[in-house]
């Protein structure tokens, strides 16, 4: 009889000669093992062995990324060059991409404490084949910037654009192709007011603002300036300049009165000098400046009045919705039935509205506060509810009828209300020239004496 090892080793054979395609139960198991068994993968050189065998996992399948990778999914994805004019998310970087991908290979290969270099650097070797640029060559690791309108990509050298210069101090960037010098144009972030820095300023941000890019480089920069002053004791018309010492002396000074601040206006700061935009002193304006503010308030005023008219559209639209409202909850109409009402034509048209108004119909709407239904026609009845509004579904012809009359109109009152703001900043910065030119003449006396021949 044969001892444990024998029977051990004859297990062995038995398991090795087993055709692999007999299935569990040529093996002699039961049909509960059978899943267990055909999930071990029999090595081929398998053979007779007094000690038992190992499976050892491929080492390939540490190595290979998985199938939903970043690399894998970015060039299984990618079907060639993005077309200009496509509408589309904003693109990440290829650099970025192909860091984050090699990051990830890296963190598989640490945990799984294989690392093999070759895949690596054939991963580092990959090239994005584009074509993009001006060039239309590939991505091939230098450095890229997008388009802000069209979205493609070019290489900083096809462009004469330097790396830190790309992305520190652009702003916006708009390609050769894309440029008009209107609408699209490159735009630039400002650098830092200390010479020789070329780091973007404290503008873009919502605390802090500051024209230099750190209080360091502003102390430098006010030190430069205090440098470039005489000083007192070199300077033989110290009497006259001012000095290194006077200035300090003045930055002292200021500090215990809470800083530096803007004074008074020289001239332009008498009091009660002007009533209802016009002078309350005589030879004051010229003929041409007062027909100027004559001419320039009659026309904000014409403009307020604009602007009341179209508030009254705005009002006539929400009657001419709250009414279609009302249709819907009567059941007369659906939610999807167009219900505009036809007296709305005049919306769009200022004049024919401001003529409309004036009627008896104008009136009596706007003293009723909501529009009302319209008399029927001599001979034309019909439901009251929806008299004289459009009863169709979907219709294509008042599609929207509503955002669309109300965002009209509020963009005519932004655009009258910018053009009387224009108009009065344009009044009163004459005015200030007028007190101001009023006020030196009075202070200065100037006199001309006229001498006549005779």
């Amino acid at each position: 009889m044969a001892g444990p090892d024998s029977l051990e080793s004859e297990g062995d054979v038995q398991m090795g000669e087993a055709d692999p395609g007999a299935g569990g139960g040529s093996l002699g198991h039961d049909d509960g093992e059978a899943p267990i068994l055909k999930s071990v993968e029999q090595p081929t050189n398998f053979g007779h062995s007094n000690s038992g065998f190992e499976v050892k996992p491929d080492p390939e399948d540490d190595v290979n990324p998985p199938s939903s990778s970043p690399t894998s999914t970015r060039m299984a994805n990618k079907s060639g060059p993005k077309k200009k004019g496509t509408a589309a998310a904003k693109k990440v970087p290829k650099k970025t991409r192909k860091a984050r991908a090699k990051a990830a290979k890296k963190a598989a290969a640490a945990a799984s404490g294989t690392v093999h270099e070759e895949e690596d650097e054939s991963s580092d070797d990959e090239i994005d084949n584009g074509p993009y640029c001006i060039c239309r060559g590939p991505d091939d690791h230098r450095w890229m910037i997008s388009c802000d309108a069209c979205e493609e990509w070019y290489h900083g050298e096809c462009i004469n654009l330097d790396k830190e210069l790309g992305e520190k101090l652009i702003e916006r960037f708009v390609c050769p192709r894309c440029t008009d010098g209107k609408l699209h144009y490159t735009k630039y972030k400002k650098t830092c007011s200390l010479d020789g820095c070329t780091d973007p300023a404290r503008l873009y941000g919502k605390k802090d603002r500051s024209v230099f890019c750190s209080n360091e480089h502003c102390d430098a920069w006010w030190a430069n300036m205090i440098r470039s002053l005489p000083r007192k004791e070199a300077s033989i018309e110290a009497a006259e300049m001012l000095t290194q010492e006077d200035f300090m002396g003045l930055l002292a000074s200021a500090a215990h009165q809470g800083g530096w601040k803007l004074g008074e206006k020289p001239f332009g700061n008498i009091e009660g000098f002007w009533a209802n935009g016009l002078p309350t002193r005589p030879d004051v304006l010229s003929d041409e400046e007062l027909t100027f503010l004559q001419t320039s308030a009659a026309e904000r005023l014409a403009l307020g009045n604009e602007i009341v008219q179209y508030k009254k559209m705005m009002q006539l639209i929400d009657w001419a919705n709250q009414r279609r409202q009302a249709a819907i909850e009567q059941g007369r109409f659906t939610k999807d039935s167009c219900g505009y009402d036809y007296r709305l034509d005049v919306v769009s048209v200022r004049h024919a509205f401001a003529a409309w108004v004036e009627t008896p119909e104008g009136q009596a709407t706007f003293t009723a506060g909501n529009l009302d239904t319209p008399i029927a026609p001599d001979g034309e009845g019909g439901d009251p509810a929806t008299r004289n509004m459009c009863e169709k579904k979907r219709c294509k012809a008042h599609n929207g009828w509503y955002k669309l009359l109300m965002s009209a109109v509020r963009n005519q009152i932004k655009e009258t209300a910018t053009a009387a703001a224009d108009k009065l900043e344009a009044e009163d910065s004459l005015r200030q020239e007028a007190e101001s030119r009023y006020e030196r003449r009075q202070v200065e006396n100037n006199w001309v004496e006229v001498i006549s021949e005779d």
